[in-house]
């Protein structure tokens, strides 16, 4: 039964990120792996470990200098927001992640 509902929260996940600006491929299958086992034992929801996974992909796009960084943000703030104001996000969270994004934008520039 764990490994059934695991497997689903990690599908329901996957299907999200095309809406956030890249692929399961762009991201890096063990690197989202880790991310959603982190995003697991946290008990986020499928939305919100989308979010955290996005925000981990962006960080990567920002320090290796990708031009694509500026369009990935601008889709993860934007989903981020329309999940906010339909209640499948915590604001709180997803203000967290904008802030830390935030953060690396000033450190590394964008």
């Amino acid at each position: 039964m764990f490994f059934n509902n695991r497997k689903k929260f990690n599908g329901q996940v996957v299907e999200l990120l095309p809406q956030l600006g890249f692929s399961l491929d762009e991201a890096g299958v063990w690197k989202t792996a880790n991310g959603l086992d982190i995003a697991w034992q946290q008990k986020y929801n499928h939305h919100e470990a989308a979010l955290y996974v996005a925000y981990l992909v962006f960080a990567g796009m920002l320090k290796a200098n990708e031009p694509r960084a500026s369009d990935v943000i601008q889709r993860i703030r934007s989903a981020s927001s329309e999940w906010v104001s339909q209640g499948v996000v915590r604001e709180d969270l997803a203000n967290l992640f904008s802030s830390k994004a935030d953060e690396w934008i000033t450190r590394y520039g964008l």
